[in-house]
């Protein structure tokens, strides 16, 4: 083709048409870039083309991850309601004296439910990473998933220095009944003991903690703060998260395969 355009435009010089030679070279301009402009095109429309394919599968696995997550988060929330829940009723038995009936065995049972579990929200991250690290977020065409998703990182923190509090006031209360208990009587009356110990010659425990009003107020300033872990980080986040399941559903709708 290029060699037949050559052997044109040398016979209209040869032939001393000047201006056929040049509307000849113009129009031949003309058609390369015409050839460019598509070519440019074609490789446009392959390369949108790979993007949708690679976003329609980062979005059926970020959905699959959500999911998961609402799982997980459901799981943690739960955790915490039962810590309140049996916290409140160790608070019931504070005060200046204990209350007639309460046997040592029942007791330590109560601490293990409020005391032992700590509530934590450890979220499969492994496609959503992928896409903050690889540079891929930009793949996404609906802008309120992007924003979304680079809000992750940060919400979960909010979410992980809340949990840090709240395991440190519940480590602060459990101190008294460490200091002021038998542990190994502890180990010996309840049902999830780790291991097997020969019973503590020490007396029973007398749970004198539970007249001390420090210890009321650090059992309730941890019952406080998980409860506004529920409220203001949990709740929220699985508003978010709900809300970016729907996201993503909504666009691979748009797009079926």
């Amino acid at each position: 083709m290029i060699s037949l355009f050559r052997k044109i435009r040398q016979k209209l010089l040869q032939q001393n048409q000047v201006t056929r030679y040049l509307i000849y070279a113009l129009g031949e301009i003309i058609l390369v870039v015409i050839g460019i402009l598509i070519a440019l095109q074609v490789n446009n429309w392959n390369e949108n083309r790979k993007n949708q394919n690679t976003e329609q599968v980062l979005l059926k696995a970020l959905l699959q991850e959500f999911e998961s997550n609402l799982e997980i988060l459901d799981q943690a929330i739960t955790l915490n309601d039962s810590n309140i829940a049996r916290g409140l009723k160790l608070g019931e038995l504070t005060g200046p004296s204990l209350p007639d009936g309460i046997g040592e065995k029942d007791l330590s049972e109560l601490m293990v439910g409020v005391f032992k579990s700590e509530p934590r929200f450890f979220p499969n991250q492994g496609t959503i990473e992928e896409i903050i690290n690889t540079g891929r977020l930009t793949i996404f065409s609906d802008l309120a998933l992007r924003k979304a998703i680079s809000a992750w990182k940060a919400d979960l923190d909010l979410v992980k220095n809340q949990e840090e509090y709240v395991v440190k006031r519940r480590d602060l209360a459990h101190e008294f009944f460490l200091k002021n208990g038998n542990f190994r009587r502890h180990l010996d009356l309840i049902e999830e003991g780790l291991i097997k110990v020969p019973p503590s010659r020490f007396p029973d425990n007398d749970f004198k903690f539970l007249e001390n009003q420090e210890f009321e107020s650090q059992l309730f300033l941890f019952l406080t703060a998980s409860e506004n872990l529920n409220q203001n980080y949990y709740f929220p986040l699985r508003d978010k998260i709900q809300s970016l399941i729907q996201q993503v559903k909504d666009e691979l709708n748009s797009n079926p395969d």
